[in-house]
């Protein structure tokens, strides 16, 4: 697994928002297809965020560690 990094959260966005497009497509549409892919979509979109609440979780003493080590090198001016 590789290093994490904040912005692995760039993924869940445009996945939210095209889960977001198939419940509105669903809604006009209605078949079972589109109802398929929008529980599909949903799903994955739910899934892969809570797995990135989780991750950020798991790793925030390291991001914290960072944002403090890079905040006190910067010089004050």
């Amino acid at each position: 697994m590789r290093k994490f990094n904040v912005a692995w959260w760039a993924y869940s966005f445009p996945l939210t928002v095209l889960a977001l497009a198939a419940i509105e497509y669903a809604e006009e549409v209605k078949s079972r297809i589109s109802h398929a892919l929008m529980l599909v979509l949903s799903a994955l979109s739910a899934l892969v965020s809570l797995i990135l609440v989780v991750i950020t979780a798991l790793h925030s003493n390291t991001l914290l560690a960072c944002a403090i080590t890079s905040r006190s090198s910067t010089p004050n001016i």
